[in-house]
């Protein structure tokens, strides 16, 4: 099962606070469309969004720490109750796969800043 994401900006500047993005997902064979807040940005250090139009209500933080080697990324999710949305999936289920597919996400967003730094530097 892999977690997809489309999304483009349609209020505001792209990557500032109060920009709002409306984005469709794809998660358990499931097509979700959303619109979400930009809702607060700290500069560096992480940012905040929120969703404005969803089935499902959330909240989610990235936070960026500088390291030796890069940048750590932490992302951190507060969502209601997803089981009833997706039926016969109960929460834990639900919760399980879709942090295994963010950390997957990640992993390769990694390795595709890595692979392009290897090619510039």
């Amino acid at each position: 099962m892999r977690y997809s994401r489309n999304s483009h900006c349609i209020s505001g500047e792209g990557g500032k606070e109060g920009s709002v993005s409306r984005a469709t997902v794809k998660f358990a064979g499931r097509r979700i469309e959303l619109t979400e807040e930009l809702a607060r940005v700290e500069p560096g250090r992480a940012q905040h969004r929120r969703s404005v139009k969803s089935p499902i209500r959330y909240e989610t933080v990235y936070r960026f720490e500088s390291e030796e080697t890069g940048t750590r990324v932490t992302f951190h999710q507060d969502t209601e109750d997803v089981g009833n949305f997706f039926g016969k999936f109960t929460q834990p289920v639900v919760e399980k796969l879709y942090a295994r597919d963010v950390r997957n996400n990640l992993e390769h967003a990694k390795q595709l800043l890595e692979e392009g730094d290897a090619i510039e530097g």
